[in-house]
């Protein structure tokens, strides 16, 4: 199936939109239901974590991989590829007799993230030019957006329809979305070709978890222990022969040049404090609304009554990401992008000023949603403005490794604070919270200060050509 006069971007958009959602909110809709997952399986509180870590290490060491691969073989082969992967994965952790058997089966559904840079890449390479902006910060939004709902409805499923319908729930939005994909989705026109650089593809799996997966158990091993030192010093090391394999291999998984092109490598820091900052901040939430009133700070809601919280940024976030596309075309992503992040930090920083009154527990909430539509619907395209055609799947499967792994970063930090301010109560202190939502504040601050480095404008020579193959007869892009 390709890319036909008769293609209609809308159901094109309307099925990778449903595919992207389907991931969106397994990011978080299990971490209300953790506690659950402990009393059935008997387990520690930092083994039911493990579900979280697997998911968020497997679409870190994926996404490059995919992408490059999206680039090569076809980028709707490769989300089908994935997708079915995702699905496969819910329907392991729905019936999963073991914690253990449960973890690999969130392997299989981090995976999911991969469908993402490939959705965008997509996008870019067939769709209008008048729609592409649009359409890739409708999309992008789903990653925040969805990851809010997740959060918001994961207790009240639990509570009412026990954890492991959360799976099947996110197993049913996989099926859909395979049909919707094969029905409605051609395969795009650009494709590189090549083979395959296992070599690269082993370094950069090394490279990502073994720092993902030492800052994910840190709390329980400690930060100074030396396996928590040997796995960060690894990742380091490993990751730096990658790029001294990928400069001198002639098909690189990822094209190192390309990366540090002005617009890319600056977007791509930015991420990474994005991420750390904002998913930290949001990660935590739902344990601030839960912490009990005799704390002296805590809402002391139940997880359902912890979801509703976050309503009213759910709201405003569903207007904000599509005005985000319309934003972006009118004074471009570059400056879509710097508004998301001050309004962002914005909401942040109040949280982190003043949490006492219930109605700032909805309004902050609200406002960082407000700019997080804007952020993450620009990032991608910034980037996909800025490489060639030929390069936008694993470029984009970059930015979204750098997002992932600054979120599983900014998650342990903050968990990290709040834990070591635990009192004689055996509860955490106001100031814990407080230092935790501070450090997302000052993620987003740094964030902002890259982002107003970011070019505005191409230069003439960083200007990426579009590659495109050549249409089979009778076919042509949609109009």
């Amino acid at each position: 199936m390709s890319w036909s006069p008769r293609a209609r971007p809308r159901l094109i958009l309307g099925a990778l939109s449903v595919a992207g959602f389907s991931y969106a909110i397994s990011q978080t809709m299990l971490i209300p239901a953790l506690p659950a997952v402990e009393g059935a399986f008997s387990a520690t509180p930092s083994e039911a974590t493990m579900l979280m870590t697997a998911f968020w290490v497997s679409g870190a060491v994926t996404a490059g991989i995919f992408g490059r691969l999206g680039d090569m073989f076809g980028k709707r082969l490769i989300i089908l590829l994935l997708v079915g992967l995702f699905s496969l994965g819910a329907l392991v952790c729905a019936v999963a007799p073991t914690l253990l058997v449960m973890i690999g089966g969130r392997v299989l559904m981090g995976c999911g993230v991969g469908l993402f840079p490939l959705a965008y890449a997509l996008i870019r390479d067939a769709f209008p030019p008048q729609r592409v902006t649009s359409s890739i910060a409708l999309l992008a939004g789903l990653v925040a957006g969805g990851a809010a709902v997740g959060q918001s409805i994961g207790g009240l499923v639990a509570d009412h329809l026990g954890f492991r319908s959360i799976f099947w729930v996110a197993l049913a939005f996989g099926l859909i979305s395979l049909v919707a994909l094969v029905a409605f989705v051609p395969e795009s026109p650009i494709r590189t070709g090549g083979r395959v650089d296992a070599s690269g593809a082993a370094l950069l799996a090394v490279g990502i978890a073994t720092p993902l997966i030492a800052v994910a158990e840190a709390p329980t091993w400690g930060w100074g222990t030396p396996r928590t030192i040997a796995l960060l010093l690894i990742g380091g090391l490993v990751l730096a022969l990658f790029v001294r394999l990928e400069l001198r291999t002639r098909e690189p998984l990822i094209d190192i040049p390309t990366l540090l092109l002005p617009r890319v490598r600056l977007t791509n820091a930015a991420t990474l404090f994005v991420g750390f900052g904002f998913f930290g901040f949001s990660a935590i939430l739902s344990q601030f609304f839960q912490e009990p009133t005799s704390t002296g700070y805590g809402p002391g809601a139940n997880a359902t009554q912890a979801g509703l919280y976050l309503v009213p940024g759910l709201l405003v976030f569903a207007v904000a990401s599509p005005l985000a596309g319309v934003l972006s075309n009118r004074v471009g992503a570059v400056i879509t992008f710097r508004l998301g992040i001050v309004v962002c930090t914005a909401g942040v920083a109040a949280m982190t000023i003043s949490h006492s009154h219930p109605f700032e527990l909805y309004l902050w909430p609200a406002v960082m949603y407000l700019g997080t539509g804007a952020t993450f619907g620009a990032m991608p395209t910034i980037v996909l403005q800025s490489v060639p055609a030929d390069k936008s799947g694993q470029s984009s499967g970059i930015n979204m490794i750098i997002r992932t792994t600054g979120s599983a970063v900014g998650v342990q930090l903050a968990a990290m604070l709040i834990t070591m301010s635990v009192g004689r109560s055996g509860m955490p202190t106001e100031a814990g919270y407080t230092a935790a939502f501070a450090l997302a504040t000052g993620a987003g601050v740094a964030a902002l200060a890259l982002a107003l480095a970011i070019p505005r404008q191409l230069t003439p020579a960083a200007e990426p050509a579009p590659v495109r193959l050549a249409p089979s007869a009778g076919t042509a892009p949609p109009r």
